[in-house]
C-alpha cells in the first residue's frame, strides 16, 4: 500500500512538471516572439490613469442617479431619546408641595411618501442623461487610448528602424571607405573623395546617435503607457492589408454624426442641461407627500408627569413656494444658460467630429498613395545604388555619387516605413471617428501588422 502511494505521488510530481515545464516554454516563446500591438494596448488598458478615472466617474455618476430616485421612494426613520426630569415647587399659602424625579422616554416611527413632486423626478431624469454622458465619456477615453497606444506603438518601431537603416547605411559607407583606401593606394583615386567619404562616416555616426536617443526616448514613452519596462517587440510584417467599408468623406462624415461617442456624450450633455431646465420649472409645481408617525411618549407635559400614551398619526404634507427672494428665479436663468451653451457645444461637437471623420478618410487615401510612391523610390534607390557603385569600379563616377544614393537609399526606406504606418493610423482614425469599438479594431490592427 505504501509503495502505491509512493508511486502515485511520484507520477503527480512527473505530470505537475511537465506542465510546469510546458507553461514556462510557452511564456518564453510569447516573450522571443515579442510584444504585439495588441498586447500593448492591453497592458495600456490595465494600467491608464486617465481611462481608470473615466470609470470612476461613471461609477459616481450612477451613485448620484441612485440617490435622486432614492429621494422619491418612501423614507423611513425611528427616533428616541430618554431624559431624567425633576421638578420642584415653590412655597405657598396653600402649602408645600413635594419635590418629584422621574424619568422620560419617547420613541416612533415615521414614513414619508412623495405623492406628487416634479422637481425630484425630474432631476432624477438629468441624473440618468448624466450617467449616459459619462459612459459616452469612457468610450471616448478608450478611442483616445487606443490611438495613444498605436501612435507610440509605431513611434518606436520607427525609431527602431531608422537606427537599423542609419547602421546599414554606415556599414555600407564603411566598406566604401575601404574600397576608397583601396583605390587611392593604387594612386587611382584622389584623396579629396577619400575624404569626402570619410566626413561622411563621421557624420553618420554622429546621426546614429540621435536617432539611437530618439528611439530611446520613444521607448519611454512606451514603457509609460503600458506600464511595463520588457519590451520586446514583434516583427512588422513586410504587407499591411487594412481595409476599410467607408467609401467617401460624406459618408465617413454621416457615419460619424451617428456613432461617434465624442458627439453622443455631447448629445447626452444636451438631455441633461434640458432636463436641468425642467427641473428648475417643477420647482413651481405643489410637492405633495404622505406622513404617516408613530410614537410612544412616557414623559411629562409642562414639567407635570403624565401616564404613557401611544399616538398615531395620517396626514397629507403640501409644500408651495411663494416668495425666495428670487432664488427661483435665477436658478431657472442658471439652467437656461446651461441649456444654451450644451446646445452650442453640441454643434461644435457636430462639427468637429465630421471634420475629423473627413480629414482621416481623406489622409488614408492620401496615404495608400504614398505607399505606393514611396515602394517605387525604394526600389529607384536600390538600383542607383547599385549602379553607382559600379560606375565607380569602372572609374566613371566619384564616390560622393555613391555616398549620395546610400543616403537616398536609407530615406527612401524611411519614407516607405512611416507611409506604411501613416496608412494604418489612418485607417485607425477613420474607425475610430465612424464610432467603431477600439475592441474590435485594436485585434484586426495588430493581426495586420503581424500577420497573425
Amino acid at each position: 500500500m505504501n509503495g502505491f502511494v509512493s508511486a502515485a505521488g511520484l507520477l503527480i510530481f512527473i505530470c505537475a512538471q511537465a506542465v510546469a515545464d510546458q507553461s514556462s516554454q510557452s511564456s518564453s516563446a510569447d516573450y522571443i516572439a515579442g510584444l504585439s500591438l495588441l498586447s500593448a494596448y492591453q497592458l495600456a488598458r490595465e494600467n491608464d490613469p486617465q481611462l481608470a478615472i473615466a470609470k470612476f466617474r461613471v461609477d459616481g455618476a450612477s451613485a448620484q442617479k441612485d440617490v435622486s430616485r432614492g429621494k422619491m421612494l418612501p423614507q423611513i426613520s425611528i427616533f428616541g431619546d430618554w431624559s431624567e426630569n425633576t421638578v420642584r415647587y415653590e412655597s405657598t399659602v396653600l402649602g408645600q408641595f413635594p419635590d418629584q424625579d422621574y424619568p422620560g422616554e419617547r420613541y416612533g416611527l415615521q414614513l414619508r411618501s412623495s405623492i406628487f413632486n416634479v422637481r425630484a423626478f425630474r432631476e432624477y431624469e438629468r441624473r440618468s442623461a448624466l450617467v449616459s454622458q459619462s459612459e459616452q465619456e469612457l468610450a471616448i477615453a478608450e478611442t483616445e487610448l487606443l490611438a495613444r497606444v498605436v501612435r507610440a506603438y509605431f513611434t518606436f518601431v520607427l525609431a527602431k528602424e531608422s537606427v537599423s537603416l542609419v547602421e546599414s547605411e554606415l556599414s555600407a559607407l564603411d566598406r566604401q571607405l575601404e574600397e576608397a583606401n583601396a583605390l587611392y593606394k593604387r594612386s587611382l583615386l584622389p584623396v579629396t573623395q577619400v575624404l569626402e567619404t570619410q566626413t561622411r562616416a563621421d557624420t553618420l555616426r554622429a546621426d546614429l546617435v540621435s536617432v539611437r536617443g530618439q528611439a530611446a526616448i520613444a521607448r519611454e514613452r512606451l514603457v509609460q503607457l503600458i506600464g511595463t519596462k520588457d519590451l520586446s517587440l514583434r516583427s512588422i510584417a513586410d504587407s499591411i492589408t487594412l481595409l476599410t467599408e467607408v467609401s467617401d468623406a460624406d459618408q465617413a462624415a454621416a457615419l460619424a454624426v451617428e456613432f461617434d461617442p465624442s458627439f453622443a456624450a455631447a448629445r447626452e450633455g444636451l438631455s441633461a442641461a434640458r432636463k436641468g431646465v425642467e427641473r428648475e420649472k417643477g420647482s413651481w409645481w405643489p410637492e405633495i407627500d404622505f406622513v404617516y408617525n408613530s410614537q410612544y411618549s412616557d414623559v411629562g407635559f409642562d414639567n407635570l408627569t403624565s401616564p404613557p400614551r401611544s399616538t398615531e398619526s395620517y396626514s397629507i404634507s403640501m409644500r408651495y413656494p411663494l416668495f425666495e427672494g428670487g432664488a427661483g428665479s435665477a436658478r431657472l436663468r442658471g439652467a437656461w444658460a446651461e441649456f444654451y451653451s450644451a446646445q452650442q457645444e453640441l454643434e461644435a461637437v457636430r462639427r468637429e467630429a465630421g471634420g475629423r471623420a473627413r480629414a482621416a478618410w481623406l489622409n488614408l487615401e492620401t496615404s495608400t498613395e504614398r505607399v505606393e510612391a514611396a515602394r517605387q523610390a525604394v526600389l529607384t534607390a536600390e538600383t542607383s545604388v547599385d549602379a553607382s557603385r559600379k560606375a565607380v569600379r569602372a572609374g566613371t563616377a566619384r564616390v560622393t555619387d555613391v555616398m549620395l544614393a546610400l543616403a537616398q537609399n536609407t530615406r527612401a526606406q524611411r519614407d516607405l516605413s512611416e507611409a506604411r504606418f501613416q496608412r494604418a493610423m489612418a485607417w485607425l482614425e477613420l474607425g475610430l471617428a465612424t464610432g467603431s469599438d477600439p475592441s474590435v479594431l485594436a485585434p484586426k490592427l495588430s493581426k495586420a501588422l503581424h500577420g497573425s
